[in-house]
């Protein structure tokens, strides 16, 4: 039985690719770019931006997109554009990032 996505009120299914985060692809998506818009907004701030938040921005998120991309012709076409949209957000954090000087904070 395919699990559901554990956000409150949501009853859609949680892709493979996506179950450790435990969230739809709707959900995954807006979560990956809700944390990228706040690291642009620290680092215009120039106030530190959190490792964990940058490593899974900059490795983890983008590995899933990879692992969501297999299959993607068996998806709906509105899923394939939200997977690129979050690549292109992604591809223009990582521009940011690469162009910028950022204060990493490591939490212990």
């Amino acid at each position: 039985m395919a699990q559901k996505c554990h956000i409150e009120g949501c009853r859609k299914e949680i892709p493979a690719a996506l179950a450790a985060e435990r969230l739809c692809l709707d959900h995954f998506v807006e979560l990956a770019i809700q944390r990228a818009d706040q690291v642009r907004a620290r680092c215009m701030e120039a106030e530190p931006v959190d490792e964990a938040t940058l490593d899974w921005l900059l490795d983890d998120a983008p590995n899933t997109i990879h692992a969501l991309s297999d299959g993607a012709f068996d998806r709906d076409p509105t899923d394939n554009e939200k997977v690129l949209e979050l690549l292109l957000c992604l591809t223009n954090l990582q521009d940011y990032v690469a162009h910028h000087s950022l204060r990493v904070r490591r939490l212990n």
